[in-house]
């Protein structure tokens, strides 16, 4: 158990004991962070406070009131973020999800095994098309608001700080995925040849966003849904399709057929 030190502002103290929390060096620790370990040395000494992303990240490694104070002080708004008590289990993302059923890929699957260490998502309120016809105006990310933040198992998420969440409208990924699903996206994935035969989430500067399995096919680019009426995009124009990430799960609502 770490002992706070007097001299030392509140949030080394803070950092100091999420290392004896997690059992990391802080060579591990700056490892996890995707910083230094001078930086996190510094941390530790009350040298140097974390940026606004360093706080968010070390929430995303805390537990319990650590995690709500490191978000707050890279100046986050905790209103809307539910209690630890309320993170039900590892298949659980928040208390207002409640009815919804986690469905994950097998690659997620093997890694589920989170032991109370939860990622905060922001829900943005984008949606990505899955309907034969695209929408007829793109949505820009910079005028996207965030809906609500998600909770998620660490475990779940490759890079903690690029995960977003977003809407799916449409029926292109049936049976796969259901119309009004919320996909989880891992916006560090972007390299084309690593996303080939994974489902991915690709921007259109005047389409808006498209979500599909990737295939590389030649030096063909492919967006192949997985409702058989819905015919291949070709995305392979990279000054017309950006790559926005790669879809690691999703949930979707469990629809009671009426009696």
């Amino acid at each position: 158990m770490a002992i706070e030190n007097s001299s030392l502002p509140a949030w080394s103290d803070r950092i100091r004991r999420l290392l004896g929390d997690l059992k990391l060096t802080q060579a591990g620790l700056a490892a996890r962070l995707g910083v230094s370990p001078p930086t996190v040395s510094r941390w530790i000494q009350g040298r140097q406070e974390p940026t606004a992303e360093g706080y968010i990240a070390l929430g995303n490694l805390a537990r319990q009131l650590d995690r709500v104070y490191f978000w707050e002080r890279a100046g986050m708004d905790t209103s809307d973020i539910p209690e630890t008590g309320a993170v039900r289990s590892i298949s659980s993302l928040r208390v207002d999800l409640e009815g919804f059923k986690l469905i994950s890929s097998s690659k997620v699957a093997k890694d589920a095994a989170g032991k109370g260490v939860a990622v905060a998502i922001p829900l943005l309120g984008v949606t990505a098309y899955g309907d034969r016809i695209p929408p007829k105006e793109n949505v820009a990310l910079a005028r996207v608001e965030l809906e609500e933040v998600l909770l998620a198992p660490l475990s779940w998420c490759p890079h903690p700080e690029q995960m977003v969440a977003m809407h799916l409208s449409g029926d292109s990924m049936s049976p796969v995925i259901a119309p009004g699903s919320i996909l989880f996206v891992d916006t560090e994935v972007v390299d084309r040849d690593k996303l080939h035969q994974r489902i991915a989430v690709v921007s259109h500067r005047d389409l808006g966003f498209k979500v599909a399995r990737f295939q590389r096919v030649g030096r063909v680019d492919l967006l192949v849904s997985a409702n058989y009426k819905c015919a291949p995009v070709d995305v392979s124009n990279a000054s017309k399709w950006k790559i926005f990430g790669e879809v690691l799960w999703w949930v979707s609502r469990e629809v009671i057929p009426e009696s």
